[in-house]
C-alpha cells in the first residue's frame, strides 16, 4: 500500500508543479497583454495627434489662401 501512496504523492507533486507553471504562464500572459494594450493605446493617441495637427495645417492653409484671394480681388476706389 505504501508503494501506491508514494506513487500518488509523486503524481500529485508533479501536478502541483504543473499547476504552478500554468499559473506563472497565465500571469505572464496577462502582464504582456496589459503592456501591449498600453502600447497600443499610446500609439493610437500619437497617431490621433498627428492627424489632428495635419487637419489644422490644412485648415490654416485654406484660410490663408482664401484671405490672399480676397485681398487680391478687392479693389479700392
Amino acid at each position: 500500500m505504501t508503494n501506491f501512496d508514494d506513487l500518488t504523492n509523486r503524481v500529485l507533486d508533479k501536478l502541483d508543479i504543473l499547476d504552478a507553471k500554468i499559473d506563472d504562464l497565465c500571469t505572464w500572459k496577462v502582464k504582456m497583454q496589459t503592456e501591449w494594450n498600453a502600447h497600443s493605446k499610446s500609439s493610437e493617441d500619437r497617431e490621433a495627434k498627428k492627424e489632428k495637427k495635419f487637419y489644422y495645417i490644412v485648415a490654416i492653409m485654406g484660410v490663408a489662401l482664401a484671405m490672399f484671394e480676397i485681398a487680391s480681388n478687392v479693389t479700392f476706389k
